[in-house]
């Protein structure tokens, strides 16, 4: 083929090749302007297509709530994937959450909103007018129980805390950064650690991980983050993230049923020794940045409670255990938090009467309501106070 009938079939290619990337960058955009959120379908339910980035073990117990208690929560729609963390929550949102616990209390339960800020974290429903000079902070970094999970953010126990502190002393003002994640494990604790650039001395750091960490998993998170960092990885899930290829996916597949439970450890998120080691990582981390770490402990169990407490006590760290440190509210809570008791006890009904914890808990025996929230304040306030008067 002479040249010059090589540049007309050049021309026609280049053209047609600039059309179809064209078309599909199109429809990419509209995607993306309208907000989509492709979803996998599993029996009759819709998924949002993140999950996919869960471990296989992880996204399996997902399912098997689903069909137990017959819908999706409407929560999980907050979050989208992310190369760093596996997923995290959507920057710039705001969604009210209406289902979102157990089956036999899902009309029942009030409402909760998620604020995200730019950097994709939680914060308040509005804009806190800054009257005074700001000289301390109070970081924290957990898992959804710090995060605030079913109560809004006003409610949770670091934003009551902040509160009370504030209103005690006037030369000492804090503000509030929570740094908190639904589903994080301390090896993401350690990768937040990269979010406190801005910690100064005089600063406290709330840590509080443990439930996630003994979760059974087929892969480590360690072991996950560096299969996403590699170059396969990273060109992989950068595939992912372009919404008519999650888009087009899931007309070919949906999720499928879960294997037969089996009695076999399939291995932990993060093993236990590990899990020490970063809880060492975090203080330390804190430490060096002159601010001081505390650990609250929040539906942790087993040898992960036990491991937490025993490494809080071998680095000289306060160290809080609830709900268990709850219990002897129960006896006033009905006085204490009038409204909030009959809002739950209407929920709840005789369930509450068999497990009296409830009264501070969702009904997943885990998760703190927002009694149990305000609880937990006067708990860590009355220390506090006596660290920093």
């Amino acid at each position: 083929m002479d040249s010059r009938k090589r540049r007309p079939f050049i021309r026609s290619f280049l053209f047609s090749v600039g059309a179809v990337f064209f078309f599909f960058g199109f429809i990419e955009a509209i995607l993306r302007f309208t907000g989509y959120e492709p979803e996998f379908s599993y029996k009759s339910y819709a998924i949002p297509s993140w999950m996919e980035e869960l471990d296989p073990a992880v996204l399996e117990k997902y399912q098997r709530f689903v069909a137990h208690q017959g819908f999706v929560n409407e929560d999980v729609y907050a979050y989208q994937p992310d190369l760093l963390y596996g997923y995290r929550l959507k920057p710039n949102i705001s969604i009210t959450v209406r289902n979102y616990s157990s089956a036999f209390v899902v009309d029942k339960l009030p409402p909760w909103t998620i604020v995200s800020d730019t950097a994709g974290f939680r914060v308040p429903l509005e804009n806190q007018v800054k009257t005074t000079a700001i000289d301390r902070t109070l970081y924290v970094l957990g898992d959804s129980s710090s995060f605030g999970w079913g109560v809004n953010y006003e409610k949770t126990y670091s934003s009551l805390l902040v509160e009370q502190l504030n209103a005690i002393n006037s030369s000492v003002r804090f503000k509030l950064r929570n740094l908190s994640q639904p589903g994080f494990t301390s090896f993401q604790g350690k990768l937040l650690g990269q979010e406190l650039k801005e910690v100064k001395k005089g600063d406290w750091v709330i840590l509080s991980f443990g439930l996630n960490d003994s979760s059974p998993s087929n892969q480590t998170d360690s072991h996950q983050f560096e299969l996403r960092n590699s170059l396969v990885g990273k060109t992989g899930w950068s595939m992912r993230q372009v919404l008519l290829f999650r888009w087009m996916k899931t007309w070919l597949v949906g999720l499928p049923e879960p294997p037969p439970i089996q009695n076999i450890d399939i291995g932990k998120r993060v093993p236990v020794n590990q899990y020490r080691k970063n809880f060492e990582s975090l203080i330390e981390q804190v430490r060096n940045k002159g601010a001081k770490p505390v650990w609250v402990s929040i539906c942790n169990f087993a040898e992960y409670q036990d491991t937490a407490r025993q490494t809080a006590g071998d680095k000289k760290i306060p160290f809080f255990n609830f709900p268990s440190a709850l219990e002897p509210f129960l006896p006033i809570v009905h006085d204490r938090f009038p409204d909030q008791f009959v809002t739950y006890f209407e929920a709840y009904g005789e369930e509450i009467e068999n497990d009296p914890m409830l009264v501070f808990l969702f009904p997943d025996r885990c998760h703190p309501n927002e009694i149990g929230h305000g609880l937990m304040a006067e708990v860590l306030f009355k220390f506090f106070k006596r660290e920093i008067l």
